[in-house]
């Protein structure tokens, strides 16, 4: 008894030396990530930060160089300097006041680089303008371009510091010149601000043309000093054609590289048999099955109220998929996701959801997290009993108040009407929910 005793309390012993090292384990892994994780974001801001600097200082050389070319006098070369080296400052606050309060959309916050470049490049082309008549500077795609790729305000401040230089260094005109294309420039970045999946432009397009037709006309033609002629409306005409020709290639290189740039990838991935998902049922058929469900239900619902239902979907199938490789952490769903290319916007989601399942954030996150939640909750009463009755309805009212009572979404994006839409159509797939059996 004693012998026996004592093999008991050494096997105890051993157990919580094992615990013990379990999960300092644990703790050591979490601690690489988190450190990991630190340091990526350590490159990346100085990155930016080297990005906006290179940004200011080109600028300022910019502005000096074409004023020196331009033949102005130390005084003038010095004040367009600093006028546009303060309004690149001002550009680089606009950026970092919009990544603080979220004011991005298109996906572009952290993503300078484009906008840097095309802000250079609208700089430097600022240089050859005073050359032509002020009715042909195309300003309105400069200002449209630099808000696409980043945000309205960001836009609107860029492109007037780009409008500035020409202004400053022409030598007839001002104020007029510059509102005129102020004016169109800011018409241009409100009809453009909000592109969807169907990328309806026609009408946007529509307007601003005709709001830099009706400027020019006004602020160019009736204060020519000459008699009217012909020529003064074949430099309208001729804007406003290269205005159309640039904005037609500028929205269709936006569409492809920001708006549908997943979108042959989405098709692929969201294709039941795709290999990552074929390999997922060999694997184990009921997590294939519970990632199909999810997927499905998710993207009826994200459609219906107006969330990434593309991500959702693809959400759905893949957040099973870490058992591929052991335990399904963020790290094995991450480097899945790595190999097989899986867009950026579905692994912050993923991620969200996998390391921060009691705090969700965004609302494709929280769409995700409510039809997973549904349909493992009836899947495992099937899995009790095959031929159970049971009432949907009131296992979609538990999940929603457990979740709600448990603060899961006192940080949610999503609205409180959404909420209820979204409930409301869970309860609408009852006959979907007895395929799961």
């Amino acid at each position: 008894m004693e012998e026996n005793k004592e093999i008991i309390q050494n096997t105890q012993e051993i157990t919580k030396k094992q615990s013990v090292r379990k999960a300092e384990n644990v703790e050591a892994e979490e601690s690489t990530i988190r450190n990991g994780d630190e340091e990526n974001v350590k490159k990346q801001k100085a990155l930016k930060y080297l990005l906006f600097f290179l940004m200011f200082f080109i600028a300022g050389i910019l502005a000096g160089a074409g004023s020196f070319l331009y033949g102005r006098d130390k005084a003038e070369i010095i004040c367009n300097t600093v006028m546009v080296m303060l309004g690149t400052g001002m550009v680089i606050f606009a950026l970092l006041f919009s990544e603080v309060n979220g004011l991005y959309y298109y996906a572009n916050q952290g993503k300078y680089g484009k906008f840097v470049l095309f802000y250079l490049v609208a700089m430097a082309l600022s240089l050859v303008f005073p050359l032509l008549p002020v009715s042909g500077w195309p300003y309105l795609v400069v200002f449209v371009i630099l808000s696409l790729f980043s945000n309205s305000i960001s836009g609107l401040v860029a492109g007037s510091v780009c409008l500035m230089l020409p202004v400053m260094l022409q030598n007839t005109g001002g104020s007029r010149e510059f509102m005129l294309y102020f004016f169109s420039g800011l018409v241009g970045i409100l009809v453009f601000s909000r592109l969807n999946e169907d990328f309806k432009v026609g009408l946007p397009v529509f307007i601003s043309l005709v709001c830099l037709t009706v400027c020019l006309s006004a602020n160019i033609v009736l204060f020519e000093r000459e008699r009217l002629s012909i020529s003064q409306f074949t430099f309208v005409a001729i804007n406003i054609m290269v205005n159309f020709i640039l904005l037609l290639i500028t929205l269709k290189i936006f569409n492809g590289s920001v708006i549908h740039r997943y979108r042959d990838r989405y098709m692929d991935l969201n294709d039941p048999e795709f290999p990552l998902l074929v390999q997922l049922k060999e694997y184990d058929k009921a997590e294939y099955y519970r990632g199909i469900h999810t997927a499905y239900l998710g993207d009826r619902i994200a459609k219906r109220i107006g969330v990434n239902d593309v991500v959702v979907k693809a959400c759905g199938y893949y957040h099973r998929i870490g058992i591929l490789k052991g335990e399904n952490t963020w790290e094995n769903v991450k480097s899945i996701c790595e190999e097989y290319r899986i867009p950026e916007d579905t692994r912050k989601v993923l991620k969200e959801y996998l390391t921060r399942p009691d705090k969700v954030i965004s609302k494709e996150t929280t769409v995700l997290m409510f039809a997973d939640c549904i349909v493992s909750t009836i899947l495992d009463e099937f899995h009790k009993d095959p031929k159970a009755e049971l009432n949907y309805k009131q296992i979609i009212d538990t999940v929603f108040n457990k979740k709600m009572e448990a603060g899961t979404l006192s940080e949610s994006d999503i609205s409180i009407a959404q909420m209820r839409e979204m409930r409301k159509l869970f309860k609408a797939e009852q006959l979907y929910y007895d395929f799961l059996r």
